[in-house]
């Protein structure tokens, strides 16, 4: 589990983020858009640490969507006042496009309703795609937009001059794992955390058993077995009925309903869930961890499992650990294969 120095650096953050997040989500209900339904547990975690804020400052969920779910005249109906949330994570951009259209479809929907764009990493590689941006969001009259890491602030800066952007913590670290003790001393399991997307850089996906010397390399990426597969799949089946009515709504005005979306939110928090559930069991029987993924080294540091670091195609994962996930007595940064080889080997191998 974490050590004190590390539960003390953590309620720091949670301490400044909730702070943050207090003074730019009014009092009341609000709506929480862009919420995950798909494999990546990086999100999950997200969504649950946002969940647990939500929990400290008294701000109730009224409506609660997915990309593809969302109804803007159902929102309405379920929160005619209060605070719309777009969920944070790595898509601000046009890395990954559905989400940034999705984010700019809202600020045109809802311009009578306050937008918080909830903790991001910017990237744009195309100078026009992020003036459109800057423009669509930027007439917004009330659009906040909240970055968790300091190069996006720099580059939000120049990018998207309109907007006024505020550094916030990834709200990941909100999450409260499961309070259970770690009984590893026999293995001899690596577990090897590799993303295989656009967003690869690290060339971990490609290390194979024997990697490392005197360690068995368990190479995967985010996925659920078992039971949290029965889980997600069942809740599925709910949200995929709820894609079907906003199909149909985008098409033919149908009465709005708040109360439509109550067994959506609730599937939606299933699939979660057993995300995090499946990311959890991942961990629980390695002797140690080397991960290019950002939320597998923000889950390994609040299990207090020590972990090794590599960065992504565009620096998030770089940029987030020298701002504050690096000081977590667990994390250890390399800059390349070589070194991560080193360090778990001496780490972990003896």
């Amino acid at each position: 589990m974490m050590r004190p120095d590390d539960h003390a650096h953590l309620a720091g953050l949670r301490d400044a983020t909730a702070s943050t997040l207090a003074a730019v989500i009014r009092p009341g209900p609000v709506a929480l858009l862009d919420v995950p339904n798909q494999r990546n547990v990086g999100d999950s975690l997200i969504w649950a640490g946002t969940a647990a804020y939500l929990r400290r400052l008294g701000r109730d969920v009224r409506y609660a969507a997915d990309l593809r779910g969302y109804v803007p005249a159902d929102l309405r109906a379920a929160m005619p006042s209060g605070t719309v949330l777009v969920r944070g994570g790595g898509d601000f951009g046009d890395l990954w496009p559905g989400h940034q259209e999705h984010r700019e479809r809202i600020v045109q929907d809802l311009p009578d309703y306050p937008v918080v764009q909830l903790p991001q990493s910017v990237w744009f590689g195309s100078a026009d795609r992020a003036a459109q941006a800057d423009r669509i969001l930027g007439a917004h009259p009330d659009f906040t937009l909240l970055l968790r890491d300091t190069p996006s602030l720099a580059r939000a800066a120049e990018q998207l001059p309109s907007l006024a952007a505020r550094f916030c913590p990834d709200l990941a670290l909100g999450w409260e794992p499961p309070r259970r003790e770690r009984s590893v001393d026999d293995t001899r399991r690596l577990l090897v955390l590799a993303r295989a997307d656009k967003e690869t850089a690290s060339g971990l996906h490609d290390v194979g058993p024997a990697w490392v010397p005197g360690l068995d390399a368990d190479r995967t990426d985010w996925h659920a077995g078992g039971s949290e597969a029965w889980r997600r799949r069942a809740a599925r089946t709910v949200t995929t009925l709820g894609h079907q009515r906003a199909r149909v709504a985008r098409r033919v005005p149908l009465p709005a309903s708040g109360l439509a979306n109550r067994p959506v939110a609730a599937a939606l928090a299933t699939i979660n869930r057993a995300g995090i559930d499946a990311g959890v069991r991942l961990f629980a029987p390695a002797r140690g961890a080397v991960v290019d993924r950002l939320h597998a080294h923000v889950m390994a540091a609040l299990l207090g499992v020590e972990h090794v670091v590599l960065d992504n195609s565009y620096g998030k994962v770089r940029a987030v650990y020298d701002d504050y996930t690096g000081t977590f007595s667990t994390a250890h940064h390399a800059s390349g294969l070589d070194e991560a080889r080193e360090l778990a080997a001496r780490l972990w191998a003896a």
